[in-house]
């Protein structure tokens, strides 16, 4: 036998191999965490759940789905609306609900794909501006807010500004202050991590998910995202949140908002240009995939 031949039968048996591993052998070994350690379970139980179609044609067989929702503090007390990031969930914001909740009434949702609320499979598509419809609904139907203030993170940032649109054309509720913190609001100056490029590929992104746990995901947000060490219980807590419903298999549709943030980037960053609600910029100065010249930029060009 030739030895070229002999070296694509070799490769061809590789490929297979890798192909029964990824899919046949892979899911059964790496089974996602079912049980929600204390920290994630007390977060849950403290939130509650509401029911939500989503707008799109596209989604329209999938039903209502079911979307966690989280509240603390005095209803009378001023608002602030938080939205979370890719790719985690509300649950960014514990510490935040602690700290602010004697003084303020604090609210927070995940995002269809995210954190507690469902993740529909099997052709969902999962949208910045649906997302925005969202966070319309859960302000004036289930909150029922006159005014809130509106602290955004991250994938959370690009929900905010199509958001804006939206706020222009109701007269139910006011937004008093806009906070914007690290996230990639300017897709040019970002600098997205190897898997993110990974998860993003049509090829590469849906074998990566599935395969994907949660403890991996959250250690490696553990080491990339945070200045400082965090805990192992909120490392744990981090994990099984990811794992909910295998969350780790929807990581390459949900990273999608990137693709929808850069189709509409020019116009939500106009739209911040034109608002009338006061605008903060925060962010932290050693983010490694959204850098200060991103904020710098959006400042610059579209706020100062």
């Amino acid at each position: 036998m030739k030895p070229l031949k002999i070296i694509l039968i070799c490769l061809a048996s590789i490929t297979a191999l890798a192909v029964i591993f990824l899919f046949v052998i892979a899911p059964t070994l790496i089974q996602p965490k079912k049980e929600l350690p204390p920290l994630a379970r007390a977060w849950r139980n403290n939130g509650k759940y509401i029911n939500w179609r989503s707008t799109l044609e596209e989604n329209k067989s999938f039903g209502e789905l079911n979307i966690f929702t989280i509240q603390k503090g005095n209803p009378e007390n001023p608002a602030i609306l938080m939205i979370h990031g890719y790719p985690t969930s509300s649950f960014d914001f514990f510490e935040l609900f602690e700290l602010l909740s004697n003084d303020y009434y604090v609210c927070a949702l995940d995002t269809p794909g995210y954190g507690l609320s469902d993740k529909p499979r099997d052709g969902y598509v999962y949208s910045i501006e649906d997302d925005a419809r969202l966070v319309d609904y859960y302000i004036r139907d289930i909150l029922k807010l006159n005014s809130l203030a509106l602290y955004t993170h991250d994938k959370g940032d690009s929900v905010g500004l199509a958001l804006l649109k939206l706020y222009t054309q109701q007269d139910e509720y006011k937004i008093t202050h806009h906070f914007i913190t690290n996230g990639n609001i300017y897709l040019p100056l970002a600098q997205l991590t190897t898997g993110q490029r990974v998860l993003l590929n049509p090829t590469s992104g849906p074998l990566v998910s599935r395969v994907l746990r949660g403890d991996r995901l959250a250690s490696g947000l553990a080491d990339l995202a945070f200045a400082t060490t965090l805990p192992q219980s909120e490392i744990d807590a981090y994990a099984s949140i990811f794992d909910y419903q295998d969350g780790g298999r929807v990581q390459h549709e949900i990273i999608e908002y990137l693709n929808e943030r850069s189709e509409n980037e020019v116009g939500w960053l106009e739209s911040l240009a034109k608002s009338e609600i006061p605008t903060t910029l925060i962010w932290g100065e050693l983010d490694a995939i959204a850098p200060v010249a991103v904020p710098d930029h959006v400042w610059t060009n579209y706020l100062e």
